[in-house]
């Protein structure tokens, strides 16, 4: 018998580091079997352990902080809904130590901060959202989502800490920038992302250069057309994902001249229906932007 505990915790353990076994259990289990698969000890028991009382409280005793799929699914709809108020309201009602929960719950925090007019309100929601997902980064460093989360929220934070804290971070949010893409090569926001990285590289005006060049002996660098690229792979992955991935697109063939081209996607930019905060910004500078392309 404990030969048998041991190994069952092994198997244990293997489910919280592959969660997503987990999660497809969970969704092509049967509906009469659903209701008595909730705790970590009833899952190994149907794939033919059984234990001791003793033991099963040793089990149970592991911190397990797994979530249901259909709550994790309810709050995506919240989130692509533009409802994140709401959705941040869900997530609170949900388990906290969950890595799943906590980076669902920076994202939309993020998105909150975003609507705030209240600087101060601003800064403590991006404050509370960095927290979350670097508290999740910790719990689970092979989630793609965690990481592109983590350098949107990396960023953020440290803009909040001046101008050369964020620079001494265009490194470490490259990094993570670049290692969701690998997790995840088809999720176009990563792509976006670090589309977005490389334009404002590419874009630093001559005095956050020299800021630049003095924190770094070789300064990170980027060109106009390295940020196309990634632009334009984020829309062939899905077209219309975004509606900023058009704009970004329209401003870096501005940039290297291309007016035809910065024409084409400046008019699909303000051709949008606007659904939310960056809707609403995306078709407000495409507009502007258009009226100077010759």
């Amino acid at each position: 018998m404990v030969r048998l505990y041991h190994f069952a915790l092994v198997v244990r353990r293997l489910l919280v580091e592959n969660r997503s076994l987990l999660y497809q259990f969970h969704r092509f289990k049967k509906p009469a079997v659903a209701s008595r698969l909730h705790k970590p000890h009833i899952y190994l028991a149907f794939l033919g352990f059984s234990f001791a009382k003793k033991e099963v409280e040793e089990v149970k005793s592991i911190e397990f902080t797994m979530v249901d799929q259909t709550s994790l699914e309810k709050a995506d709809q919240l989130f692509d809904d533009n409802k994140f108020q709401e959705t941040v309201d869900f997530l609170n009602t949900l388990d906290q130590s969950s890595a799943d929960v906590q980076w669902r719950l920076g994202r939309a925090l993020f998105k909150c901060s975003g609507i705030d007019a209240n600087s101060s309100k601003k800064n403590e929601l991006i404050r509370d959202a960095y927290k979350n997902v670097h508290e999740a980064l910790q719990k689970d460093d092979n989630n793609f989502a965690i990481h592109k989360w983590y350098a949107i929220l990396l960023d953020a934070n440290s803009n909040l800490d001046g101008m050369k804290t964020r620079v001494q971070e265009l490194e470490n949010v490259k990094k993570h920038m670049v290692r969701a893409i690998e997790l995840n090569p088809e999720d176009p926001t990563s792509r976006y992302i670090l589309g977005e990285f490389a334009f404002g590289l590419a874009d630093l005006p001559w005095y956050q250069r020299k800021i630049v060049s003095t924190i770094f002996a070789t300064p990170p660098t980027a060109t106009y057309e390295e940020a196309l690229e990634h632009f334009l792979k984020a829309e062939d992955l899905k077209a219309d994902f975004y509606s900023m991935n058009k704009l970004m697109i329209g401003k870096c063939y501005m940039a290297i001249k291309d007016n035809e081209k910065a024409r084409e996607y400046l008019t699909k930019a303000t051709s949008i229906t606007v659904q939310n905060e960056d809707d609403r910004k995306c078709k407000e500078e495409a507009t502007k932007l258009l009226s100077k392309v010759k």
